[in-house]
């Protein structure tokens, strides 16, 4: 008999719909089953295309056994992260404070009113090498705990309680002022994290980080950095090593395009391969500021076989993207991706050379000695041989079925989106990407916004269920950051459409501010007070994590919108928001790295440039030549160009001059 999953539209949920374990959602039922059977709850959050979740449901959930035990002692709840990221950021700041490590699959036992006292990631089956309990153990141990000593889970319980509510504050009762020599701090922790090898600023397993990169990059244009050779030095070998790296190595797929979720091994060679929309989306942010500043063709290469890659297999302008690529093919990882020998043989024919096959990459982590095409050095190869085995390769791939798209549309993911059209436009001197921009944000607001500015969500193309979807700070958030990217620059394209996306801007912005604000202390809430069925507890979240901090996203929002309209009110809104900050800053300023870029930008300052539309033609003839800043480019009644900065307006009448200008 299917369990409760049945009924839902989430991939993720109705892939566990006939499995033996009487699954139920995140529910007042679910919560009122554990109460009456004195039961503790077992958490289960995932996402579809996710691998470890995958195996953790093959291995266990899908065995009578396990599930028996499942039913037995818990009472079972799984959760797609997606349509509750409420639930998966509390539960994950929960399990870290366990010492346990955070992903996915992550599991929270919790008491029957899900407060939870103990968690962690994949269970194996069965006893493995790496000294991880099996799951059935681990049910065993907890449920008999929870028998004989409740008292002690209850204790965890309130004390991980009681550490959640304390993280909302992110500013000590004493108060810390900004001083902007915290940014000069930040960057030199980050610097010291970063591998100078290859690339990244973590130990394996290593995760693109997009939010550390784009701080460097904006804290390079500053006066600072500018004169000192030394740390302009080192923040470039930082940048370039990281960059490159991922950019040849096997997190990057070098046939289709698009990055996966993270890198096994130190050298980015062996993937998890897994694509989620919103880790390109940042990417292509990221790798356009870096083409801006560098003017290197391979991240010309990056971003544009990255947009092809969303357009061809994610969505489009006009439909909206989807939000992640399975990492799997008929239960096996990376089966659409890697090649056997005897495959490359076959596809690559006998003109192929030996030392090119063995170039392309062999990855011994997975069976028959797979082999995953990296971008070779110049040096290295023949550029005709090399481009013609890619070319082989493609075409012999399209042929196989392609992983499964998990079609929901996420407006927060999709927000990402309309944000990366934008750079990658002014990256690629390319308007059609800004055309593509405006397509989307249409297609948004017909589809993800509701009556009185509400975000919706979460939208499924051919929606099996009407079940309607809450929404949070990001949705809110991402969208009203990208609009002001948008309205910065869309006078380029169509002149006077600034105003509109600056007036949707501000109002998803007023309508966060009273859904998700305290009121009593600073920083915003994740999620509504109102809020149906609510984690245990309402939760702050300050920390980047696979995606920006909203509260970091509301610095810029309250930035821009100070430079849009010169209104005190945001001016104050920004300085208040700034005062959570100093803190995390000088205590860990990596997980604020979005924060920090914000706040560099705005201490450098941002320039506003004012022209009549002729002008606009005439003054920005390459975007891609610009500086690596954000420019508000503003519709003006006058032929006299303007550039202000920091209030002050400048006439100027070339690029050139322009350029100098800000460097001056």
């Amino acid at each position: 008999m299917p369990n409760q999953l049945i009924k839902e539209n989430s991939p993720y949920l109705r892939q566990h719909a006939g499995q033996p374990v009487d699954w139920m959602t995140w529910s007042s039922s679910a919560f009122e089953k554990a109460d009456r059977e004195n039961k503790p709850i077992l958490i289960s959050i995932g996402y579809s295309s996710c691998h470890w979740c995958q195996n953790m449901s093959r291995e266990n959930y899908n065995d009578s056994y396990i599930a028996a035990l499942m039913n037995r002692h818990f009472v079972c709840i799984l959760i797609d992260r997606e349509e509750r990221p409420d639930l998966d950021q509390t539960y994950m700041e929960a399990i870290r404070m366990f010492n346990q490590p955070a992903g996915w699959p992550l599991h929270a036992f919790c008491l029957p009113d899900g407060k939870p006292f103990w968690g962690g990631t994949f269970f194996p089956k069965e006893n493995t090498e790496d000294g991880i309990a099996p799951w059935p153990q681990v049910l065993m141990r907890i449920s008999e705990h929870y028998r004989k000593q409740p008292t002690d889970l209850i204790e965890n319980a309130n004390n991980v309680m009681g550490n959640l509510a304390h993280t909302n504050h992110a500013k000590p009762v004493t108060g810390q002022p900004w001083n902007s020599s915290l940014l000069i701090n930040a960057v030199q922790k980050i610097c010291e994290q970063h591998d100078d090898l290859h690339g990244g600023f973590t130990r394996a397993p290593k995760f693109p980080s997009p939010m550390k990169i784009d701080f460097l990059l904006a804290i390079s244009e500053s006066q600072f950095v500018r004169t000192d050779p030394t740390i302009q030095k080192r923040i470039s070998k930082c940048v370039l090593t990281s960059l490159d790296s991922m950019a040849k190595g096997g997190i990057f797929d070098q046939l289709g395009g698009g990055f996966f979720r993270y890198s096994m091994d130190r050298k980015w060679k062996v993937p998890h391969f897994e694509k989620l929309l919103s880790d390109n989306a940042l990417l292509i942010s990221t790798y356009s500021r870096a083409f801006r500043k560098y003017q290197k063709p391979l991240y010309q290469k990056i971003i544009q076989k990255t947009l092809n890659w969303m357009f061809n297999e994610m969505g489009n302008e006009n439909e909206g993207f989807g939000s992640s690529l399975a990492s799997e093919l008929k239960g096996l990882e990376g089966n659409y991706y890697l090649w056997d020998k005897e495959e490359l043989d076959f596809v690559l024919g006998s003109e192929v050379s030996t030392s090119m096959r063995d170039a392309l990459g062999t990855i011994d982590h997975f069976p028959n000695q797979s082999i995953l095409p990296r971008l070779l050095h110049s040096e290295e190869f023949n550029k005709n041989e090399y481009l013609d085995c890619l070319e082989k390769l493609t075409r012999a791939r399209r042929k196989r079925p392609r992983p499964e798209l998990d079609q929901k549309r996420s407006a927060s993911l999709n927000a990402l989106v309309l944000r990366s059209l934008v750079d990658a436009s002014l990256a690629l001197n390319d308007l059609n990407w800004l055309k593509k921009a405006f397509s989307l944000n249409q297609w948004m607001e017909e589809n993800l916004l509701g009556e009185n500015y509400e975000v919706r969500p979460i939208f499924y193309p051919n929606q099996r269920l009407n079940q309607k979807y809450q929404p949070f700070l990001d949705d809110f958030v991402f969208w009203a950051e990208s609009l002001l990217y948008l309205a910065s620059v869309s006078e380029i394209n169509q002149c006077g459409s600034s105003a509109k996306f600056l007036s949707l801007a501000e109002k998803l912005t007023l309508r966060a501010k009273k859904l998700f604000g305290d009121g009593r202390a600073e920083g915003y809430f994740f999620s509504q007070s109102t809020l149906p069925n609510p984690p245990p507890i309402r939760k702050k979240f300050w920390y980047d994590n696979a995606l920006p901090s909203g509260n970091s996203s509301l610095l810029r929002i309250f930035c821009l919108l100070f430079s849009f309209t010169q209104s005190k009110e945001w001016e104050t809104e920004y300085l208040e928001a700034r005062d959570g900050f100093p803190k995390i800053a000088k205590d860990s300023p990596e997980s604020i790295a979005h924060a920090l870029t914000i706040i560099a930008e705005e201490t450098i300052g941002i320039p506003i440039i004012e022209a009549d539309p002729q002008t606009f033609n005439n003054l920005l003839v390459n975007f891609s030549e610009f500086p690596h800043r954000p420019i508000i480019v503003k519709a003006a009644n006058s032929e006299v160009n303007k550039l202000k900065i920091k209030g002050e307006n400048i006439k100027l009448d070339t690029t050139e001059e322009l350029w100098n200008t800000l460097y001056s």
